[in-house]
């Protein structure tokens, strides 16, 4: 008779989340798997089940241990207690490489754990309804979990300073649009189940949105001058960019749907649409000046009244464009498909730019400006 299999002696649940997150910590989430844990304890993987049904539950171990790691904080007042609670919670996801991918994963474990019970207290103390304080309390901690580890301090140019944003390779229905009241360089609204899709690196930001439905939209500073790239292959590209200062637009090969509605023009800007583009609309308010080349191959070109599938290297222009210093100038490479251009877009008031002259007033944080919120809203109800 076979005799009954035991589990392998020297390993448990806390061993495993111990040795998972030195896993992580020296070489990132990507490389955490049942075997590759295997390998670091030196057993076989099939030792590993005897603890966990799977890498799902292995992640939800690693998520509540995090969390489980965040020191009780308490101020004066339920304000500052959710503020120091906020403080020591993003001291924790800090301090562990990939910790806000990691439990956001398996954002159940956010409420299972006795930092949001105490965060949710301490907001129904300041007058909110369980349910309430249950909602304010996960946007905090989503907020603070879900904030890049390596750019806690928003990216601050000079104004005036220009900046670049690049819709990177695999994205789609990213939305770009200009913002309003902004200090920091962009504004992304968070998404409970996903990680950030922008990533801000001095004055360049990158924008990667791989999943989801629908629209992502992202906000962009209205006070810097904006240079837009759309790195293909990418889809349902949409840039809203009145009411901003643009300085040059360049669609990569493999960029699909691309809509841009366009603001008038400061000075000669460059709009480029290379070699395998497919689908751009480009809408600009009436009487902007456009002048166009476009190479010999493009298919299914329409400029305003003008159309054509080109056989050979031809320019076209809007009447009086070439005497206009302030233009667009419109680059259409051999092997781009529909392409067209018309007078749709809304004008809309640019910021004028004064280097050196800063909003007035400290910037408030997200945080500050949510907890207002509660406050005014405890107030309605007195």
């Amino acid at each position: 008779m076979r005799e009954k299999e035991v589990a392998p002696a020297g390993l448990s649940r806390a061993r495993l989340v111990s040795e998972a997150l030195g896993l992580v910590q020296e070489e990132g989430v990507e490389a955490l798997s049942m075997r590759g844990l295997a390998v670091r304890l030196n057993v076989k993987a099939a030792s590993l089940y005897w603890h966990v049904r799977d890498r799902r539950e292995l992640l939800e171990l690693l998520a509540e241990s995090i969390l489980d790691g965040v020191p009780a904080a308490r101020g004066t007042g339920w304000r500052a207690s959710v503020l120091m609670t906020a403080a020591a919670l993003q001291t924790t996801i800090t301090s562990q490489r990939d910790a806000g991918r990691i439990v956001l994963e398996v954002p159940e474990a956010i409420k299972r754990n006795d930092t949001f019970g105490r965060m949710k207290n301490q907001l129904e103390s300041a007058g909110l309804q369980p349910g309430e304080a249950e909602d304010v309390a996960l946007m905090v901690m989503v907020h603070v979990i879900s904030r890049p580890q390596d750019e806690h301090e928003p990216a601050k140019l000079e104004i005036g300073a220009t900046a670049s944003i690049a819709v990177d390779y695999g994205s789609r229905g990213v939305v770009l649009r200009h913002g309003s009241d902004m200090e920091t360089l962009i504004r992304v609204p968070h998404d409970p189940a996903a990680a950030s899709p922008a990533v801000v690196r001095g004055e360049t930001v990158k924008v990667r949105r791989l999943r989801g439905v629908g629209h992502g939209e992202i906000e962009l500073n209205p006070r810097h001058p904006w240079r837009f790239q759309i790195q293909g292959p990418t889809w349902n590209t949409l840039i809203d960019a009145g009411g901003l200062d643009v300085r040059e637009i360049k669609l990569d090969s493999g960029a699909a749907k691309v809509e841009c509605f366009l603001p008038r023009p400061r000075g000669v800007v460059p709009v480029i649409v290379s070699g395998g583009v497919v689908g751009v609309t480009l809408h600009r308010p009436p009487g902007v000046a456009v002048m166009a080349d476009i190479s010999a191959g493009a298919v299914r070109i329409k400029l305003d009244d003008f159309s054509a599938a080109v056989t050979s290297d031809l320019q076209w222009e809007s009447p009086g464009a070439s005497a206009c210093t302030n233009r667009y100038e419109l680059r259409i490479s051999g092997g781009a498909v529909q392409v067209s251009l018309d007078e749709a877009a809304t004008a809309m008031t640019v910021l004028d730019l004064e280097p050196g002259r800063q909003p007035s007033g400290e910037a408030a944080s997200a945080l500050e400006i949510l907890l207002d919120g509660v406050e005014s809203r405890v107030r309605s109800r007195g």
